[in-house]
């Protein structure tokens, strides 16, 4: 009988062990300073000791403020710092794209002088010139005159220049621009491949499936650079009357070496023939420099150095507090300095090029 009773009682001992038992509820609720300090200190797991999230900015902040805060909360998350730009940013960003790829790299200097000032003549001499080339390629352009800058190169195209660009520096007649002078301007090696992943992964900021002047730049430095920053920096500048005015004079002067360069291929190409046509032509092409279309440049040379020189006067080495929409002071201090040092990088090439030559 025992042990029949025995028998039974293991049986209920295994079938209460066999059930799931309900977990207890806990109450979370603390009633002091120094409990509420234990829970959280509990709750965070995270091995950087910092909270994943933090308080929204209130509303009014100002541009700069809300990338500080957005900035703030991707470093307290662990991530790297890729901020979308918002709509408003966007809209401008997308302006900027329109510009010529000139425009957008002043724009990017003017924005990052103070980090990036002494990589300037690697800009001008080699980003610029090599962007210009490969757009002239994509358009089946050979004659410098015949092109009018463009803003934005297709994925294909940028694959193109990213090409030609290691090209040169791995030429050993261009040593200086592979310098570790320039080593924050010069592009990693990679593959096709994974240079296309880049450009439409990295490079390609508004996803047009395009890469801009400025898109590029922003990738190229984009160890003290970013869009949202760009953005929060570039939209507080303005552009003063007296710089506009030596920029226009400047775009003169492109104009009449355009007409200049058109007619002296023009001459050149006729000259080749023969017959009267082509002496008549070579005979054209000694005066040519001594022409109504070579002094036509030469004063809009002059016109455009006065300009520039003002401007230089007055804004050169400057900075400005530039006004928001509403009227009110605004956060970013513009830079000129990129603005100035372009214009009178431009200005020395042309004169270097279309300049009176000084008589012996």
């Amino acid at each position: 009988m025992s042990e029949t009773k025995s028998t039974a009682d293991r049986k209920k001992m295994f079938e209460d062990l066999s059930k799931p038992k309900k977990m207890k509820k806990v109450s979370t609720k603390v009633n002091d300073g120094m409990g509420r300090t234990k829970l959280l200190g509990n709750i965070r797991s995270s091995k950087k000791g910092s909270l994943k999230s933090a308080p929204k900015p209130k509303e009014g902040l100002s541009r700069s403020a809300k990338y500080q805060f957005k900035k703030s909360r991707a470093e307290a998350k662990g991530h790297s710092f890729t901020e979308k730009l918002d709509e408003e940013g966007l809209r401008f960003f997308n302006h900027v794209t329109e510009q010529t790829f000139s425009d957008q790299a002043i724009a990017f200097l003017n924005a990052y002088w103070a980090e990036v000032g002494n990589q300037a003549e690697f800009i001008y001499s080699v980003s610029w010139d090599i962007f210009k080339y490969a757009d002239m390629h994509a358009r089946g352009i050979n004659y410098v005159h015949k092109y009018k800058e463009g803003s934005k190169l297709e994925f294909d195209i940028g694959l193109y220049f990213y090409e030609r660009l290691c090209r040169f520096l791995g030429e050993s007649k261009n040593k200086k621009w592979a310098s570790e002078d320039y080593k924050i301007s010069q592009p990693k090696l990679m593959t096709a491949i994974v240079r296309k992943k880049e450009l439409r992964d990295k490079v390609d900021v508004n996803f047009d499936g395009q890469v801009a002047m400025i898109e590029y730049l922003l990738y190229q430095y984009r160890g003290f650079a970013n869009p949202a920053d760009f953005v929060t920096r570039a939209m507080t500048q303005d552009e003063h009357p007296e710089i506009k005015k030596a920029r226009l004079a400047l775009i003169e002067v492109n104009k009449r070496i355009q007409a200049y360069e058109a007619e002296k291929t023009r001459l050149t190409n006729e000259a080749k023939k023969t017959g009267v046509k082509g002496l008549r032509a070579k005979n054209m092409l000694a005066q040519l420099e001594s022409g109504p279309l070579w002094e036509r440049l030469q004063k809009a040379l002059i016109t455009a150095e006065a300009a520039v020189r003002i401007a230089t006067k007055k804004y050169g080495g400057g900075k400005f507090s530039a006004t928001d929409s509403k009227g009110g002071k605004g956060t970013a201090i513009g830079s000129n300095q990129g603005s100035i040092w372009w214009l009178n990088r431009d200005l020395a090439e042309k004169k270097k090029k279309y300049g009176r030559k000084m008589k012996k």
